[in-house]
């Protein structure tokens, strides 16, 4: 990114995804994520995206649309419409990722990984113990770093539902569900 780039009104979601490019042929894969990041900041504002349309609700209340996977594996874009009450199972990414609140309200519960006999475990997730829990507005931005740092879940608290944009880094055309590990027993899609 030159420092030059900037968003302008109206829908803009193709020339974030143009930036993305740029930046992750452009950077070491270690500064992706950062660099994604501060994208992601700068364009929210301005990206206008429809929810879901052709997506299903899941079991755990929300449904995902892909929009969009890097021709050549570098990262994936995907709108996730999360309805009221929506939990995702606690995970962690094979990738790194960044997840921007378009609208509503979303929450987010972090873990990491039991260290002694006395801190009380998750009973779904018996070797975690919860790190603490978060709640983003319209225009956070968020990031999360591959398994097995940022173990989490995400939530709708509300009453009302949310959209989030997320892009993460690796193809999830070919491999949907190769982005999470799952620490639940039950698996399903997230």
């Amino acid at each position: 990114m030159d420092g030059a780039f900037c968003f302008r009104n109206g829908t803009q979601l193709s020339k974030l995804i143009n930036e993305t490019a740029a930046l992750t042929r452009e950077l070491e894969d270690c500064s992706h994520r950062p660099a994604v990041a501060s994208l992601l900041r700068l364009a929210l504002p301005h990206v206008n995206t429809m929810p879901p349309a052709d997506s299903t609700v899941n079991e755990h209340g929300y449904a995902r649309q892909m929009l969009h996977a890097d021709p050549d594996g570098r990262f994936s874009v995907m709108l996730i419409r999360w309805m009221p009450g929506a939990c995702t199972p606690i995970h962690g990414h094979n990738a790194w990722g960044c997840v921007g609140v378009l609208e509503g309200e979303v929450g987010c519960e972090t873990f990491e990984h039991k260290t002694c006999e006395t801190q009380p475990c998750v009973p779904e997730a018996p070797c975690l113990v919860s790190t603490g829990k978060l709640l983003a507005g319209p225009g956070t931005v968020a990031t999360v770093d591959p398994d097995p740092c940022g173990i989490h879940r995400i939530f709708n608290p509300t009453t009302t539902p949310a959209t989030t944009l997320h892009i993460y880094g690796m193809d999830l055309d070919d491999e949907p569900e190769g982005l999470n590990k799952w620490y639940q027993n039950q698996v399903s899609s997230a």
